[in-house]
């Protein structure tokens, strides 16, 4: 029985089907996201030099391990924002913010960042816009898309952890003892982003959580991820976008200039804790996974074994 299951294994192409599973679970991401037709193609741009951040690890041995680490990730994508909004209306409800800094941001001076649409247009506020509302998970999915193509588990669960698995709790505390709402709220301008709330509570819980800016922390933290890597193509990608997003938040009246400085602050602080987890976490993996995981397959090297 043993030989026959033997046999039947060496008989398929499993680095097919992890390619096309692959593949699969990035398209259901796209779906999940609602990408746009821009959301692909800035996908692609960024793969373009995927091999010069490539390891030497065969594709079929980390398919063992990316494809389900990428469909975890997948998951809690899927109910993220569900638990997010949650959290917030719980947060809401409770009231626990001792703090309300709405006032104190007004009056310092430059704080509302009007400055940053001293030259605005319509087609303009159209790409801010787009850029704003995707920026959020965008910025992580297309760094751990690509990293998934790199066949690197530990820049996985760097950008991942670097992102929303880590900020989204270290991040509570500072929404939920602190009420500080968006600009154009505070300011009593239009909402910059069209948005269609269905209720006054439904607005008051989407506004308040300001300090520091998550879309600010998200998008620098990848951006720091980003200028380590090789290729100048991503590098260069990354870090217009992701300033992009930054500014955007900005631009739409959004975020407070101190609230992006802080979200920088600890998009920083974040990335470093996330190293150190990654780099305990290393120690404690277990040897003979490392030697299943970067061990050869001799088949796609008979020159290597023959030299041997």
């Amino acid at each position: 029985m043993s030989e026959k299951l033997r046999r039947w294994s060496n008989a398929n192409d499993w680095t097919m089907y992890g390619i096309l599973a692959s593949i699969f679970l990035v398209w259901r991401i796209g779906v999940v996201g609602n990408w746009s037709y821009e959301c692909w193609v800035l996908l692609l741009i960024c793969l373009m030099g995927i091999r010069k951040d490539q390891i030497d690890v065969d594709w079929k041995r980390f398919f063992v391990v990316g494809i389900p680490l990428l469909g975890v990730f997948y998951y809690f994508y899927g109910s993220g924002k569900g638990i997010w909004f949650d959290i917030a209306n719980w947060m809401f409800e409770n009231n626990r913010h001792p703090w309300n800094w709405d006032s104190m941001m007004n009056s310092i001076p430059l704080n509302d960042a009007a400055w940053a649409r001293a030259i605005n247009h319509p087609v303009f506020d159209k790409i801010m816009v787009w850029i704003y509302n995707y920026g959020f998970v965008l910025s992580l999915w297309v760094c751990i898309v690509r990293s998934y193509w790199t066949k690197s588990v530990k820049k996985m669960m760097s950008y991942a952890l670097s992102g929303h698995l880590m900020q989204f709790p270290l991040i509570l505390p500072f929404y939920n003892l602190i009420l500080l709402r968006e600009v154009w709220w505070v300011k009593g301008q239009p909402d910059l982003l069209g948005r269609n709330f269905a209720s006054e509570n439904e607005m008051l819980v989407t506004v308040m959580n300001c300090f520091p800016s998550m879309h600010t922390s998200i998008s620098f933290a990848m951006l720091l991820l980003a200028l380590r890597e090789k290729d100048r193509i991503f590098k260069y990608m990354m870090v217009t976008y992701c300033s992009l997003i930054i500014f955007s938040t900005m631009y739409l009246q959004i975020h407070w200039v101190l609230d992006v400085i802080a979200g920088m602050l600890f998009a920083y602080g974040v990335v470093k804790l996330a190293d150190l987890i990654i780099h305990w976490a290393s120690k404690l993996v277990p040897s003979r996974f490392k030697v299943f995981y970067n061990k050869k397959d001799q088949a796609y090297a008979p020159e290597k074994t023959v030299a041997a």
